[in-house]
C-alpha cells in the first residue's frame, strides 16, 4: 500500500516537473499590449450621452483602460 501511494506521489512530481517549463514557454510567447493601438468604440458616460473614441479622444490625449472587479458592490 505504501509503495503506491510513493508511486502516485512520484508520478505526480514528475508531471509537475514536466509541464512546469512549458507554461513559461507560453508566458514568453504573449506580446504585451502597452503601446497597441485599440479598436474604434463608444461608451456612455454618467452624463447620460455617448462618448465616441474616436471624435472625441484619439491623438488629443492618452487613454488608460481599468477593470475594478467587484467595484462599488456590498462583498
Amino acid at each position: 500500500m505504501r509503495s503506491k501511494l510513493n508511486l502516485k506521489w512520484l508520478c505526480l512530481f514528475l508531471l509537475i516537473l514536466f509541464l512546469l517549463p512549458l507554461s513559461g514557454l507560453a508566458a514568453k510567447k504573449e506580446k504585451p499590449l502597452v503601446g497597441e493601438e485599440t479598436l474604434l468604440f463608444s461608451l456612455p458616460s454618467t452624463h447620460d450621452r455617448l462618448i465616441s473614441y474616436v471624435n472625441e479622444y484619439y491623438g488629443k490625449h492618452h487613454l488608460v483602460i481599468t477593470f475594478f472587479p467587484a467595484a462599488f458592490t456590498p462583498v
